[in-house]
């Protein structure tokens, strides 16, 4: 079991920096395609290569923002993999590996932050349901799919055993729950 905790004010201070330097991030991505643009239109009309002071300047900008985004995103991985594993090796659902439970909760974490509002809950509860509602998920699938397997074997045994070789024939032994049409032999 996980022996780190998950502190609730740093674990949300990482949510919020993360947000707030993704959307830097994408503000700048727009910023650039617009002056980059602007810059091709200008250089077409007039051949004037002068101007680029802006778009070198953003793309600086543009730069600052990715580090800090990829520096929040692998303190946020962390954080989510450290509650991801707290909580799949507390709820011991069967049918399911704790490594893939994991790593899926650490995805599945990805997917979500971006609904996060600090003024509508703690990032631990939302983030917690979240969890646990994709592992009931993979728990309800893994469940549904053995009992169709399970079924099917049971099909397959009464099939195999309702079926008797004659001469290379297949004929009915009278032993099968399932109605069969004896007529034909």
């Amino acid at each position: 079991m996980a022996n780190e905790y998950l502190n609730n004010r740093t674990f949300e201070s990482i949510i919020q920096s993360f947000q707030y330097h993704k959307r830097q991030k994408a503000k700048y991505e727009l910023i650039i395609a617009d002056l980059q643009e602007t810059h091709d239109r200008r250089v077409l009309k007039y051949q004037d290569e002068e101007k680029k002071a802006p778009l070198q300047e953003n793309e600086k900008y543009y730069q600052e923002a990715c580090m800090n985004y990829k520096d929040f995103q692998e303190q946020l991985a962390y954080a989510f993999y450290i509650l991801s594993e707290n909580i799949a090796n507390y709820a011991k659902f069967n049918g399911i590996d704790i490594d893939d439970a994991i790593q899926e909760g650490v995805l599945i974490c990805f997917e979500k932050i971006d609904r996060f509002d600090p003024r509508k809950g703690k990032a631990f509860n939302y983030m917690t349901t979240c969890i646990l509602n994709h592992f009931r998920q993979l728990y309800r699938s893994a469940r549904n799919y053995n009992e169709l397997k399970k079924r099917y074997q049971i099909f397959l045994q009464d099939k195999f055993e309702s079926l008797v070789l004659r001469n290379g024939k297949e004929r009915p032994s009278g032993k099968s729950t399932i109605d069969r049409d004896t007529s034909v032999w």
